[in-house]
């Protein structure tokens, strides 16, 4: 195989998928409601802030308290109903696609937990209902739903291998999902006001981020999340994030190779049980589920929705266990049983950013934003009106296939292919006129 590159409109490739955690993952009425009350919610709210928002460090500063094996999935899902911040406290209404209002906001984000940033809000993901096989899905929303708020049900009809392809001849700001734009201006970028309020608690001053402050992370659109690449967001800043897409297509010549020689999938041709949408990290990520089962006898709590109430979720005295149990899915024998090749068209987003001082008091004086809140803004654009596509080729295609094997012919044996076709006409109308003088002569 080899690699070619070419110049496209930045228009054929969605915009990211975009994750918002904050740091504030427990409200602070709740924990100094029950804090020091010898109850056992305050134990449980202990155990939550440990599994929910902490660095690894956390899980052993409460040795009496703290180290269970498992935790109750309805626990879990009462915890997160009590303590987590709503969508509506966490996004201003003031938010601009393509320097249009969005009204609702909360209509485009959909619940997640991300590992041990906890609680997140993602906005242009694939509707989870078409990422998720259906009985998964109907878990997700059983265990998020006092936090649901997304209500787009339209199909998406973008993939990784054929984009968008469906509607390249309608205008760009057509209503799909994922959402795409045309340019980098100021006009075609993505604005989000993203605050707290002092009810928001920072359960984990040890993590070294500041109170009030968020975590980004940027995905392809039919992947569910990645850490990487991310921004940490502080308050009282207005950041400008740039984003650079890698982008990599399958020639139509290499799709008939063997799989062994392509080292990838195309669309559709890997099921996963857990996931409609294959991609390497959806298949990872199902892989460390299913090991962590299997060797611990629990879910970590980023998949706890996925689980039931006869599945517990991992305490902190197994985290070390699944922790071994996500690293062994790394190990070569392990790797050869997920079998989770790349697909054969992905995308990857890069970014950078800039940030500057955003004086949130004043947007307090001019009452755009609550008196009790502090928060920061970010704008998010491409980077160039354009990306690089490197497409995967076959070196030997069928035409190729056919004039290497005529010139060996001609090289070899004095002959090409046109001498073959003459000699086998020849044969055929040899065989023809046996064949009538046959029939004659009886």
């Amino acid at each position: 195989m080899f690699t070619e590159n070419t110049e496209s409109a930045i228009q054929e490739i969605p915009f990211p998928s975009i994750t918002i955690c904050p740091s504030s993952q427990i409200r602070r009425s709740v924990w100094e409601k029950y804090m020091n009350t010898n109850s056992s919610y305050w134990d449980n709210l202990k155990i939550y802030r440990n599994v929910m928002a902490c660095s690894t460090n956390t899980y052993f500063h409460s040795l009496d308290q703290s180290l269970k094996e498992y935790i109750d999935y309805g626990l879990i899902k009462e915890l997160m109903h009590d303590c987590g911040i709503s969508c509506s406290e966490l996004f201003h209404y003031d938010t601009k696609w393509q320097n249009i209002t969005l009204k609702n906001i909360c209509q485009h984000f959909q619940p997640i937990v991300l590992g041990i940033f906890g609680l997140c809000f993602t906005i242009n993901m694939i509707p989870l209902s078409q990422m998720f096989n259906e009985e998964y899905y109907q878990r997700y929303m059983e265990f998020f739903s006092t936090k649901i708020t997304y209500v787009n049900t339209e199909k998406t009809y973008w993939n990784l291998e054929d984009g968008y392809s469906s509607y390249m001849n309608q205008p760009v700001l057509v209503n799909v999902i994922p959402a795409r734009t045309s340019g980098v201006s100021y006009n075609h970028r993505l604005r989000l006001m993203l605050q707290s309020s002092d009810d928001d608690f920072l359960s984990c001053a040890d993590l070294g981020i500041e109170g009030g402050s968020f975590l980004i992370t940027f995905s392809n659109p039919a992947e569910y999340c990645s850490v990487s690449p991310r921004a940490y967001i502080i308050p009282d800043t207005y950041t400008k994030i740039q984003i650079t897409p890698f982008v990599r297509k399958i020639n139509s010549d290499l799709k008939w190779r063997s799989l062994e020689i392509r080292q990838c999938y195309l669309e559709d041709e890997r099921k996963l049980s857990i996931f409609q949408q294959y991609t390497e990290l959806n298949c990872n990520h199902e892989c460390e589920i299913n090991k962590t089962i299997s060797m611990c006898g629990c879910l970590m709590i980023e998949a706890a929705f996925l689980g039931t109430n006869s599945l517990k979720i991992c305490g902190p005295a197994k985290y070390s266990c699944a922790l071994d149990a996500i690293h062994s899915t790394k190990l070569p024998e392990n790797r050869l049983v997920c079998n989770c090749l790349p697909t054969c068209s992905m995308i990857e987003y890069e970014v950078t950013d800039t940030s500057h001082f955003d004086d949130w008091n004043y947007m307090k004086s001019i009452n755009l934003v609550q008196n009790n809140s502090r928060g920061a803004t970010i704008e998010l654009v491409f980077k160039k009106p354009y990306f690089t596509a490197y497409t995967s080729a076959s070196i030997l295609n069928l035409k190729s296939l056919i004039s290497n094997v005529g010139g060996l012919l001609g090289l070899f044996l004095g002959m090409n292919l046109t001498n073959i076709f003459e000699i086998i006409f020849i044969l055929i109308k040899m065989c023809n006129n046996f064949i009538i003088t046959l029939f004659l002569t009886k």
